[in-house]
């Protein structure tokens, strides 16, 4: 390498030697890990509140943080001998020695956070301890800490940051814009607030030097619905309006509060919050636990909305993993997943008929907004094979098929009881959707992803009672693959028999397929073969077997329910909504996406301008 061509000569350098930095860069470096930006300041002090056994706390800030921040609590209060302890780097009242790491029940315990924020700001702490009768209080400018003095009387503490990072211009340049800073403040407050209902939390911003502008108020609240308050009063009634209760518990671990309906997502987990021991964390095998837990009930490319509470021993989680402390480690990982996976499912065995729908309001604004709805193309895992094998497939659910039927019949005297909630069918629109009327609603139900959904349950029903029913072949399929494709497929043989495929190998390089799963009917016994074993391979390897053989069975109702473009007549119809009532999980393909829409008479009457 020239140096020259660097800018260096070789004349002017010199060996590199090993210094030790001073306390104040030592400092400095450290608090960078600990203060990114004015909010990871604000959850430090916030926490610092809540652990002092506070239930009211006051929130001001300027200049998104940067300016001014502070947080004023009724807590204990710091005794005046710990005051200057307190801007000490690793002083702590939270632990004592290493072995507490193991047993942490406290939000804060490394001892870094006021001392990481007194070396970047002008920090002052105000305070009184709970037995005391005067105030004192402490302040340190860029790490030069100051004596304890006699303060203005106050009950609790009162921190204040002054021109954060404004000695680190390097890291002042790169924070966001003031509204930016101040959002990130909002989140904050609101995912502390979650975990901490029984706390009041009053938010507020200064503008133009002018008086603190209200953001946010939270009352504190001992009642037993206490959480459903909060999250009221944090996300507003949408998410209530559109979620399940969850309360699990089992083995140590207990998992509660509240997960979306399928329908209710977003493009990102923004709206994914989860709390381990009551602290606030970002997790990506908790979302992808959530996840998988929805299973066939999600959109792919969704995410579900979910405020969840998980409660485990001390002992087996690692909360030393940074020192933001927002990122852990379980001991138990699989335990964890088992554990989501039973609470989200249990949360959907409640009516989901009966819930209020998302989409469905969702549905009523296209009423309101566009000439017709939007129409949205499906797509499944088996779509190559439903364009190979493009024909009609017998209902399975021992319909009587009228070929020459165009839908139109009337009700020919059959009659539906009054409860049944998809009610009777009256029409059969576009070759897909069957429209019906119940007592006050309209129903528009999408036939092919309703019997989808059917099958599928159905063939779960028949792997966990009797096994899948398998039809033999009359003449057995024979299916050339390579001598080491045939060693794979052998090596899935008892995987695929749980399937309802029965197979086994013919010679080197073939498989013989003898019996196919029963309740697809008639179809391709190579193409079934060659498209389960595409699935196979695609699915998550964190998956547990049960889950992967599940998506399997999603992908053969795809492939063996009733087609789009079918012409169904009355009865069928009928059946097919009254198998709807009886399936779990019937408002949701096996893809996530709805089977039926509902539209109330209220809602009719508004878009047609009528009063009653």
């Amino acid at each position: 390498m020239n140096l020259e061509n660097l800018g260096l000569s070789s004349e002017n350098l010199e060996p590199s030697r090993i210094r030790q930095l001073d306390q104040h860069t030592s400092n400095q470096i450290a608090a960078g890990e600990v203060i990114e930006r004015p909010s990871s300041a604000l959850k430090e002090l916030v926490e610092n509140s809540i652990d002092a056994g506070a239930n009211s706390i006051d929130i001001v800030y300027a200049d998104g943080g940067k300016s001014f921040l502070s947080v004023r609590d009724n807590g204990q209060g710091i005794n005046k001998e710990d005051l200057s302890l307190a801007l000490s780097r690793h002083a702590t009242s939270k632990i004592s020695t290493i072995g507490d790491l193991t047993s942490i029940n406290s939000l804060g315990f490394r001892g870094e956070a006021l001392a990481s924020i007194g070396s970047v700001s002008h920090l002052t702490i105000k305070s009184k301890f709970m037995t005391a009768v005067e105030t004192f209080e402490i302040s340190s400018s860029y790490g030069e800490v100051k004596d304890v003095k006699p303060s203005q009387y106050l009950e609790g503490t009162l921190i204040e940051i002054k021109n954060l990072f404004k000695s680190i211009p390097a890291r002042l340049k790169f924070l966001k814009t003031d509204r930016a800073e101040g959002i990130s403040i909002l989140e904050v407050v609101k995912k502390l607030a979650l975990s901490n209902p029984e706390i009041s939390f009053k938010l507020y911003e200064i503008k133009d030097e002018g008086n603190p502008r209200e953001i946010l108020r939270l009352n504190s609240s001992t009642e037993p619905n206490r959480l459903s308050v909060r999250i009221k009063g944090v996300l507003k009634n949408a998410f209530m309006e559109n979620s399940h209760q969850v309360d699990y518990e089992s083995d140590g671990i207990k998992i509660v509060g509240y997960i979306g309906s399928p329908t209710f997502i977003s493009g990102n987990a923004n709206n994914c919050y989860f709390f381990v021991n009551g602290r606030f964390v970002r997790d990506r095998s908790l979302l992808s636990f959530t996840r998988m837990a929805y299973g066939d009930l999600l959109e792919k490319a969704g995410f579900p909305s979910a405020i969840l509470f998980i409660s485990v021993p001390s002992e087996e989680i690692d909360v030393n993993v940074h020192p933001s402390k927002m990122e852990i480690k379980f001991k138990k990982l699989d335990v964890i997943r088992q554990a989501l996976k039973s609470a989200v499912r249990k949360s959907f065995d409640i009516d989901r008929f009966n819930k209020r729908s998302h989409l469905s309001r969702q549905a009523y604004s296209y009423f309101k907004k566009e000439p017709s709805l939007e129409n949205h193309q499906r797509t499944h895992f088996f779509s190559n094979t439903s364009r190979r094998l493009n024909r009609e497939l017998e209902l399975n659910i021992a319909m009587t098929v009228n070929e020459e039927d165009d839908g139109t019949d009337d009700a020919k005297g059959l009659q539906t009881p009054e409860n049944n909630r998809l009610g009777t069918p009256k029409a059969h629109l576009f070759k897909n959707f069957i429209v019906a009327q119940n007592d006050n609603e309209l129903v528009i139900v999408d036939q092919h992803a309703a019997h989808e959904r059917i099958l599928y349950e159905r063939l779960k029903s028949q792997k966990y009672d009797q096994g899948i029913a398998i039809q033999e072949l009359l003449v057995p399929e024979i299916v050339e693959f390579t001598s080491v494709e045939v060693d794979a497929i052998i090596e899935k043989q008892s995987m695929m028999k749980q399937l309802g495929l029965e197979i086994e190998r013919f010679g080197p390089s073939s498989i013989c397929i003898r019996g196919i799963p029963a309740i697809l009917g008639e179809i391709c016994p190579k193409t079934l073969l060659i498209d389960l074993l595409e699935d196979l391979k695609n699915l998550d390897s964190l998956e547990s077997l049960e889950d992967k053989i599940d998506k399997v069975f999603s992908s053969m109702a795809c492939y063996g329910s009733v087609r789009s473009g079918r012409i169904l007549k009355y009865e069928e119809m009928d059946v097919l909504l009254r198998e709807m009532e009886k399936t779990p999980n019937s408002d949701q393909c096996n893809h996530g996406r709805p089977t039926y829409l509902k539209l109330d008479l209220e809602k009719i009457n508004k878009l047609f301008g009528r009063t009653k």
